[in-house]
C-alpha cells in the first residue's frame, strides 16, 4: 500500500497537472511584491514552465530575484498547492522544443481567446521553468479536521 507522502504526491501532482493557470508572484529590483495569472504546464517533478515577453516587468523581476512562489488553487473544491522556487530562461533548444509544445497547446485551448501575449506588443518570447525548492499541498475538502492533515509538504527530488 502506498505511503502517506506517496498519496500527497500523487494527489498534489494530479492536481497541478488538471489546471493551466495559477498565479505567480515576484519580487521586483526595488522589493516591490507583484503578482500576476500565468497560464503554465508541468512536469512529474513539479517544475512549472511558463512563457513571457522578455519586455516585461515579469522578466525583469526574474532578473533581480530569481525567487518567486506560485499558487493554483479551487474553489467548488477547496484545494490549493503552492509553489516556492527558482525561476529561471530555458535556453537549450531541444528542452525548449519539449517544453514549448505543451504550453502552446494549453495557451491555444481556448476557441474564443488565444494566448493572451498575442494582445501584446510583439516582443521576444522567453520559455521561463520554476524549479521548486518547496511544494505544500492543502485539502481543505477530503482531509480530515486539523491543520496536521490538510497541509501536507510534498517531497521533491524522488
Amino acid at each position: 500500500m502506498d505511503s502517506d507522502q506517496d498519496r500527497t504526491r500523487t494527489d498534489a501532482l494530479a492536481f497541478l497537472k488538471r489546471h493551466k493557470t495559477g498565479v505567480l508572484a515576484t519580487l521586483s529590483a526595488q522589493g516591490v511584491p507583484r503578482s500576476r495569472l500565468i497560464y503554465y504546464v508541468c512536469d512529474n517533478e513539479f517544475r512549472i514552465y511558463f512563457s513571457t515577453l522578455l519586455n516585461t516587468r515579469k522578466y525583469e523581476d526574474f532578473s533581480a530575484h530569481p525567487q518567486a512562489s506560485f499558487v493554483v488553487a479551487t474553489e467548488d473544491v477547496p484545494q490549493t498547492l503552492q509553489i516556492e522556487g527558482l525561476v529561471s530562461e530555458i535556453t537549450d533548444e531541444q528542452k525548449m522544443e519539449q517544453e514549448l509544445a505543451p504550453l502552446v497547446e494549453v495557451l491555444m485551448s481556448n476557441n474564443s481567446f488565444h494566448w493572451p501575449t498575442l494582445k501584446l506588443d510583439p516582443g521576444e518570447v522567453g520559455l521561463m521553468q520554476l524549479t521548486p525548492t518547496w511544494v505544500r499541498w492543502a485539502d481543505y475538502a477530503f482531509a480530515q479536521k486539523g491543520s496536521e492533515h490538510v497541509f501536507k509538504e510534498v517531497e521533491l527530488n524522488r
